[in-house]
């Protein structure tokens, strides 16, 4: 069986080369002549996976590392009987973490604000569970949700009166709620004094275009983008208006991405019929060899803790330092990204009890 993979899939080395001939390949520069006797694509969002890619193949399954499948057209697939198979969820708790680090270098991570966040999948609903926990007022906007669950619903208006508006929705372009700029120039110009616009879902749900003309005129906004329209190509103007820019890594937690090669290994060889049994013991001998020992992190405030998990200021630098060599740069950053760790990897220590309380519930480690 032959293998071909995004090269940037973390472990794609431990896991999937027992399985077959492994090929390993740049995900943005895939052609089809690289998959055309392959019989498993493996690929993460810089991939288009679509008849171009794929016509004439022998490919039988498409896993894609990430939690999107936006990138996928799945009506091809499915009408040409390859099965597929993402990552949903897999980097959640990884875009939390850039969310309140986010908040915090921007001093914004405050009790009794009102957030909304548009999308309430698995990393919305993570996002909301997290900042309601630390004690501001949420509310979800996404009409696929039912009004009886465990989240505060509401309609899209109510982003006018948000102190914080978190975008995490897919990009649709079609159906009965599109999302492709969903926050265009009349919604941006009419969001709150001094609001927080954060985006780490998908680039072009908001238009690039119209929010430079809106922040250019409101500089009491405060925008925190990590999706960009036309990605690596992006609006360079934009990065240096933007409070924060990062390039799209907002779920490259250390594991988060390793969770999506699991995901995506689990799913492949439920697709080869293999026993679980086996396979979990494959995953867990590599997460064994890849997390190691937690950290140990002296706090005194619950600022401090995340932003010594994550200094996101300094990806912003990395961005704005390169930005005169976009879009190769964009794709370096990204492939070249230094090691990130979730919360899950810090033990904290010395920290007064309280905050050492609300940071165990955050994920940290902590003495029981």
């Amino acid at each position: 069986m032959k293998i071909v993979a995004d090269e940037n899939i973390p472990f794609a080395r431990d896991l999937f080369s027992p399985l077959g001939d492994l090929h390993l390949l740049p995900g943005r520069q895939m052609q089809n002549q690289d998959v055309l006797d392959a019989d498993v694509l493996l690929v993460r969002s810089v991939t288009n996976v679509n008849r171009e890619l794929l016509h004439g193949s022998a490919v039988k399954f498409v896993g894609t590392c990430t939690i999107g499948i936006d990138h996928l057209d799945t009506h091809y697939l499915g009408d040409n009987t390859i099965a597929f198979a993402s990552a949903p969820g897999c980097n959640a708790l990884a875009v939390v973490q850039y969310v309140l680090a986010a908040l915090a270098t921007v001093n914004r991570l405050q009790e009794n604000q009102k957030a909304v966040i548009i999308g309430g999948g698995n990393v919305g609903s993570r996002v909301y569970e997290y900042l309601q926990y630390l004690g501001l007022h949420c509310v979800c906007v996404d009409p696929f949700l039912a009004q009886d669950g465990d989240m505060n619903m509401g309609e899209f208006g109510e982003i006018y009166d948000a102190d914080i508006v978190c975008m995490h929705t897919p990009l649709t372009i079609d159906g009965a709620h599109p999302t492709f700029h969903m926050l265009n120039e009349a919604v941006l110009s009419r969001l709150k004094q001094n609001a927080v616009l954060l985006n780490a879902g998908r680039g072009a749900v908001i238009d690039n275009n119209a929010l430079l003309k809106v922040i250019e005129k409101r500089q009491d906004l405060t925008v925190i983008l990590d999706v960009w329209e036309k990605e690596p190509d992006i609006h360079r103007e934009l990065l240096q208006k933007v409070s924060l820019g990062t390039p799209h890594i907002a779920g490259y937690s250390f594991e988060g991405r390793i969770n999506g090669s699991f995901m995506i290994y689990q799913a492949l060889r439920h697709f080869l019929g293999h026993e679980k049994q086996l396979v979990q013991q494959q995953i867990d001998e590599v997460r064994n060899k890849a997390f190691g020992e937690p950290l140990p992190v002296c706090v005194k405030s619950l600022h401090a803790a995340i932003l010594n998990s994550y200094l996101l200021s300094e990806d912003h630098k990395a961005l704005l330092a390169v930005s005169s060599d976009l879009p190769a740069a964009f794709d370096r950053l990204r492939k070249y990204y230094p090691q990130r760790r979730e919360f899950s990897h810090f033990h904290i220590c010395n920290a007064p009890q309280a905050i050492a309380h609300t940071l165990k519930q955050l994920g940290f480690r902590g003495d029981e």
